[in-house]
């Protein structure tokens, strides 16, 4: 599929010539003005090349340039100039707003190589971020799976408060809450650096003594360390990190944010922390919110409001059953989503239902099996 180019200028003479000289090489696209350029931008596909006059009335080339490095950053940007515009040029190219620039009037052939030059530049940005993004959901998905075989219990609770979570935030309107799933699913990572007598206890759901409360209460601080050195994850860390910190500002981290400052999506799952531990606890959703209610200063009221109002709606709105089968441990595929707790005979919980199995899992439990520890038959979803 040919690249698509667009060529901004209001000479409709010099609009024509490149349509006719490219429209072979290149899907063509052509503006007269700065303004049309933008809705072109803003209403097509993305451009991997942006040609443009620097002197246009109403809004000259470098003004446009720099709102389409903000629309669309991977678009390249080249400036077609006079001799007395140079200056201005340079500071463009320098400033980052344009990847070339042409000196007018320039001929056919060095428009074309500057064009190749620009579409190169683009495929190559365009392949590093697919590099980088799949490199990124590699590495989460590694973290994931690992929680769930190292820590079964906490990643079965993690992906009900995701569950939780990602509803809450439609209600309070969170446009893109990626940050908000992934910072559910990644906050117990930092149990992984508990000590082994304290891991031990949580998971038989044994007290701990004030000193062990206090380390466990450092968890999101070590969770968000773990998750700030993956690359882009630094918003899904800073959640993280504030996650375990009260509405009054109480808590972890002990700093000087409160209330609002705290992010929303922190204050949600410090809200379905507590609301999950307590439902573990006492098995009714209204009684533990009632009891979440009556504290002061330790949640938000909008959240709590938000899953009042998500208890309160029918049945049918938690969404359709899914279908379930049974199926050997032989017969289990990566992919496949545990509908039930999978436990040894003695009751050790070896995989927690919601997983999404992966191929650590599937190793997991074959060497189960061969250890004589049934846990047939496996429910899943389909």
């Amino acid at each position: 599929m040919p690249a698509r180019v667009l060529f901004v200028d209001d000479n409709p003479l010099h609009l024509r010539a490149m349509e006719r000289t490219f429209r072979g090489l290149y899907e063509v696209t052509v503006a007269s003005s700065g303004h049309e350029a933008l809705d072109l931008v803003l209403d097509s596909p993305p451009f991997a090349v942006v040609v443009c006059d620097m002197r246009m009335p109403g809004m000259d080339g470098v003004e446009l340039l720099q709102e389409i490095q903000t629309l669309s950053p991977d678009s390249i940007r080249i400036m077609l100039t006079g001799q007395e515009d140079q200056l201005t040029a340079v500071e463009a190219l320098n400033g980052g707003n344009v990847f070339r620039f042409l000196t007018k009037p320039c001929d056919t052939m060095a428009v074309a190589a500057v064009l190749e030059a620009g579409v190169r530049q683009h495929d190559l940005l365009c392949s590093s971020r697919v590099l980088l993004e799949e490199t990124l959901a590699g590495s989460v998905q590694v973290l994931v799976d690992l929680l769930s075989v190292f820590d079964p219990k906490a990643f079965g609770l993690a992906q009900e408060t995701r569950a939780y979570a990602l509803r809450i935030a439609g209600k309070l309107g969170i446009p893109s809450p990626w940050d908000l799933g992934l910072a559910a699913l990644l906050a117990p990572v930092g149990r992984m650096a508990l000590p082994l007598p304290i891991q031990s206890k949580l998971n038989w759901s044994e007290p701990l003594t004030p000193s062990e409360q206090a380390i466990h209460g450092r968890v999101p601080e070590s969770a968000a360390r773990i998750v700030g050195n993956i690359p882009r994850l630094q918003p899904v860390a800073r959640i993280i990190r504030y996650a375990a910190k009260n509405f009054d500002g109480a808590g972890y981290p002990e700093d000087g944010v409160r209330g609002e400052e705290i992010p929303l999506e922190s204050r949600i799952l410090r809200v379905l922390t507590d609301f999950l531990e307590g439902l573990r606890l006492r098995g009714s959703k209204r009684v533990v919110l009632e009891k979440l209610k009556l504290e002061r200063g330790l949640y938000d009221p909008r959240v709590l409001g938000a899953l009042e109002e998500l208890l309160e709606a029918p049945a049918a709105a938690e969404g359709l059953q899914r279908g379930r089968r049974a199926v050997t441990v032989r017969a289990l595929e990566p992919g496949m989503c545990l509908l039930e707790d999978l436990c040894t005979p003695e009751g050790a919980l070896v995989l927690a239902a919601g997983t999404r199995l992966a191929q650590i899992h599937l190793e997991r439990l074959r060497s189960v099996a061969s250890l004589g520890r049934r846990v047939e038959p496996v429910m899943v979803e389909g």
